[in-house]
C-alpha cells in the first residue's frame, strides 16, 4: 500500500482486540517505552488514563533507561513497531535485569525475541507499515489492555473521513511555503506532537510545537519579532474538556495573533469521548501533513536521514 491507501484505511485499525485486561491500579505506576512512531501511542494513553482518574503515576519515555523511582511494582509497556528500536529494548532489558514487570508490543524483532524468551507478555501487530501509520494498531491493543474500546474512534473517523481530508487539503494550501508551528493544550499535546513529527517525516519539513499554559510564560515573545512570525503559520488544538483557565488562554492566544495581522488555524476534535476527539485531530494532522508533502512534491514514505543515522549507529 501506498501513503494514501494507508491513510484512507486508518479508521479500520481501530477494533477490539481481544486480550486479557490488565488493572492499572493494581501497579504502583505505568511507565510507556518507544520511539518515533511507536512512542506516540504511550504519550496519547498517558492522557487517557490520566483523564480517566487514574489514581496511579503515569509516564511516557523515550530514551535507553528508565527513571531511577522505576521498580519492582510498575508495569513498564514496551511499544517498538519493527521490535527492533534499540533504546525500546534497553528499557526491557533494564526491566529483565530489575524484575520490573512488563508487556511487550511489536510486530515481531527482537522485542518479541526477547518477550518469549523470558516468559514476558508479547502482543503482535501486523507487518508491512512505517511504523506512524500504524498508529491505530498499535493504540487498539494498548487501549484494549487498560480498559478502554477503540472500536467507537474508528466509527467516527469513517463518519467524518471526507470533511477531514477536504479540510486537510485546505489547510494544506495555506501552510506551503510557511513554517508551521502548533500550539497544543495539555489534553491535545500528543496530538500536537504527532502533527509535528508527521509534517516532520512524511512533508520533509520543519514544524515544532509549544503547549499552553507554558508557551504564555515564554514562546509569545518571540512573536514580538515580525522578520521571523511572517513566516509562520500557527495552529491552536485544544479539546472542549481541557482547563476553563487554558480554554480562555486558547481565546486570548487566537486574539493576540490576529491583533499582529495573523490568521491562525483554530481547531478542535469532534467526537463524544475525548478518544475519538484526540483522533479526529491525529487523522486530520495525518492528511494535513500527506497534502502538504504532495504540494511540495515529496514521497511521504521514505525517512533517508533516519535510516542514514541507523546505518551509522550500527557501524
Amino acid at each position: 500500500m501506498d501513503a494514501f491507501e494507508m491513510l484512507e484505511n486508518f479508521p479500520e485499525q481501530f477494533y477490539r482486540v481481544e486480550v486479557d485486561k490488565i488493572s492499572p491500579e493494581s501497579y504502583e505506576g505505568l511507565v510507556f517505552s518507544g520511539m518515533g512512531g511507536s512512542g506516540i501511542v504511550g504519550d496519547i494513553m498517558k492522557v487517557l488514563l490520566e483523564s480517566s482518574g487514574l489514581k496511579v503515576p503515569v509516564i511516557s519515555i523515550r530514551g535507553y533507561t528508565l527513571p531511577p523511582y522505576v521498580k519492582k511494582g510498575w508495569l513498564a509497556v514496551c511499544t517498538s513497531y519493527s521490535g527492533n528500536t534499540e533504546e525500546t529494548i534497553s528499557v526491557l532489558r533494564e526491566c529483565i535485569s530489575k524484575g520490573i514487570d512488563a508487556i511487550c508490543v511489536s510486530s515481531g524483532g527482537l522485542l518479541r525475541e526477547l518477550a518469549l524468551e523470558k516468559g514476558i507478555p508479547h502482543y503482535g501487530l501486523p507487518t508491512g507499515y512505517p511504523p506512524r501509520y500504524a498508529l491505530g494498531y498499535m493504540l487498539s491493543v494498548l487501549m484494549s489492555l487498560l480498559g478502554f474500546d477503540p472500536e467507537p474512534i474508528g466509527k467516527n473517523l469513517t463518519i467524518h473521513a471526507d470533511s477531514i481530508m477536504k479540510k486537510a487539503q485546505e489547510m494544506a494550501s495555506v501552510v506551503y511555503s510557511y513554517m508551521p508551528i502548533v500550539y497544543g493544550t495539555p489534553l491535545t499535546e500528543p496530538v500536537s506532537f504527532r502533527w509535528k513529527t508527521q509534517i516532520n517525516e512524511n512533508s520533509k519539513t520543519q514544524c515544532y510545537t509549544a503547549i499552553l499554559p507554558e508557551l504564555h510564560h515564554n514562546e509569545v515573545v518571540g512573536l514580538d519579532n515580525p522578520a521571523v512570525r511572517n513566516l509562520c503559520h500557527f495552529f491552536i488544538l485544544y479539546d472542549e474538556e481541557d482547563h476553563d483557565r487554558v480554554l480562555k488562554r486558547v481565546e486570548i492566544t487566537e486574539k493576540l495573533l490576529k491583533d499582529l495581522g495573523i490568521a491562525p488555524t483554530v481547531l478542535s476534535g469532534v467526537g463524544g469521548t475525548l478518544a475519538e476527539r484526540m483522533m479526529y485531530l491525529v487523522y486530520l494532522g495525518d492528511w494535513l501533513s500527506y497534502y502538504l508533502a504532495e504540494a511540495y512534491g515529496y514521497d511521504p514514505i521514505p525517512v533517508k536521514v533516519i535510516d542514514f543515522i541507523k546505518g551509522e549507529l550500527s557501524r
